[in-house]
């Protein structure tokens, strides 16, 4: 399919604007587990796609992931080369795993970055070999002349969406803390940048801090646990950028004694099952989803740039929110949670 990169020319690179959806994961031609991103371009008249991904990393990535496996198959005309980091933080292995592919020649690039920042220098190698690289999920640090668009749900909208229902749950205002994912992705600050915008000018609101628990329940349990015991349980909300984190700080929260969804009220953002099912069970208040299923999304932005057709800057996921216990168990029995 070598080919098609000469047709795409650079039409395909025309990510005018992605930057703006802000930042938050095998394979039918398995170079699979392992991070094993050798062999060459696709065999056949199969079109080779590199997957630069992230790997295990919670309910999230795992479905995503599965997603984009399950539409990039060999039956749809696809060799799909996946990639994971070494670790959710590791960008050298990456970083080789990107510049494998451009070597290799592969007919498209998928990206899923494990930091913001560190790319341009890859994808101004993928440029110059006319290999048009898809971000999913994440966004980059990087000119957005240097790759075709990117796939995700809108995190700024997403996080949005839990200030608003927070504002309608707290009309007086609350201390609230906020858990945050790793730092320096993206997705962290757009969900604190749409969180914020909700809560505008409310009165009454006292953000007692923020901190990293780096995606994880039980570190989302510790750093509420210390909140809690440094505030006398004067906390009235938690603000969870993840499923887990949130999970865990309802652990800390009944842990301290105090009764989740009436003492202290938890949203989080994913839609996991196991967030579904905290909701229904009234140990969290508020799931926004944010939604994995978009590898036919994907699909179709290859489809178009291989063929020198537009694609859209960023293409936006539509995402669902949950906030009763009635909500989820409903959710649960039409088959959203993963």
């Amino acid at each position: 399919m070598a080919h098609n990169k000469r047709a795409l020319g650079m039409l395909g690179f025309i990510g005018v604007g992605a930057l703006a959806l802000g930042l938050a994961g095998c394979s039918s031609g398995d170079a699979e587990a392992g991070g094993d991103a050798t062999g060459g371009s696709g065999s056949g008249d199969l079109t080779t796609v590199g997957f630069v991904a992230v790997g295990p990393e919670g309910g999230w990535r795992n479905a995503n992931e599965q997603a984009i496996k399950d539409a990039f198959t060999e039956d749809a005309g696809f060799e799909l080369k996946y990639a994971p980091a070494a670790s959710p933080s590791d960008q050298k292995s990456q970083l080789d795993a990107f510049s494998t592919f451009v070597n290799d020649e592969v007919d498209v690039i998928l990206l899923t970055a494990t930091e913001a920042s560190g790319w341009e220098d890859s994808l101004k190698l993928a440029k110059e070999a006319e290999i048009p690289v898809i971000l999913l999920d994440r966004g980059v640090d990087a000119p957005d002349d240097l790759y075709v668009t990117r796939i995700a749900p809108d995190n700024v909208q997403v996080a949005k969406s839990v200030g608003e229902w927070a504002t309608t749950a707290f009309p007086e205002g609350a201390n609230y803390f906020v858990l945050e994912g790793v730092p320096g992705l993206s997705v962290v600050n757009e969900r604190n940048e749409g969180f914020d915008e909700a809560l505008g000018g409310a009165s009454g609101w006292n953000k007692v801090g923020a901190q990293t628990a780096n995606w994880k329940t039980d570190e989302g349990k510790s750093v509420i646990e210390t909140v809690l015991k440094a505030n006398n349980n004067n906390i009235q909300f938690i603000f969870a950028q993840n499923d887990e984190m949130g999970i865990g700080a309802a652990q800390a929260v009944t842990a301290a004694g105090l009764k989740p969804g009436t003492d202290v009220k938890i949203a989080t953002i994913d839609g996991t099952k196991g967030a579904l099912e905290a909701l229904a069970k009234g140990d969290l208040s508020f799931v926004a989803q944010y939604n994995p299923f978009f590898g036919t999304d994907a699909v179709d932005a290859v489809k178009k740039a291989l063929a020198g057709d537009k694609v859209d800057s960023t293409i936006i996921v539509k995402s669902a929110t949950f906030d009763s216990p009635e909500a989820a168990d409903k959710a649960l029995a039409d088959g959203l949670a993963f």
